[in-house]
């Protein structure tokens, strides 16, 4: 178990992990948690961290798939997932259903899950043609059955982007349909 933080708060598919050395700067009292599948990808950023902080950051070099076996299981009040490809992509939207337990796993009872997400078909991504809001029961459906409730799904504003702290998303989002998806952990399951 993670020793309690006001807050614990994972960015999954974290990158470069500046969003998350932008969130515990702005948030002391939270412990950020950054978390990538590439760890040679944040490693600047977790150098960083350790010389000049925040202190409240901790950066873990893992795939989704296998978080509900961590320390991390049902720790976080919010988990941000901006801009994902490949199986952490598939997870978050419901096609590969080992990564979306370990995604839901990471959630406490009434914790959040934040998504920006892109899919076109150039893109081609297994099971997923394009994302928009043709898929909502799909994506409904797929986190129901590990515990969470989606709440919103909307086009991504300017400022969603902005918001999410993230290199990634400036750069990418500018050019293409990106998705905000909300949802949270039901209290009736346990990670």
């Amino acid at each position: 178990m993670i020793a309690r933080a006001d807050r614990v708060v994972m960015d999954l598919g974290t990158g470069d992990g500046r969003a998350v050395l932008a969130r515990a700067s702005a948030d002391p009292t939270a412990l950020v948690i950054g978390i990538d599948a590439a760890g040679a990808s944040m490693a600047e950023a977790s150098r960083r961290a350790d010389r000049r902080g925040p202190r409240n950051t901790l950066f873990i070099a893992t795939g989704a798939e296998v978080l509900a076996s961590t320390p991390f299981a049902g720790e976080a009040d919010l988990v941000t997932v901006t801009l994902p490809w490949g199986s952490l992509l598939r997870g978050a939207l419901g096609v590969d259903g080992q990564a979306l337990g370990g995604i839901a796993s990471t959630l406490r009872p009434g914790g959040r899950l934040e998504l920006l997400a892109s899919v076109v078909p150039s893109d081609r991504v297994d099971g997923i043609d394009c994302l928009d809001d043709a898929m909502w029961p799909a994506i409904a459906d797929a986190w129901r059955g590990v515990g969470l409730q989606l709440s919103g799904m909307r086009p991504a504003t300017a400022d969603d982007l902005t918001a999410s702290g993230s290199s990634w998303a400036r750069r990418l989002g500018a050019g293409r349909p990106v998705w905000r998806i909300d949802g949270v952990r039901s209290a009736s399951i346990e990670p």
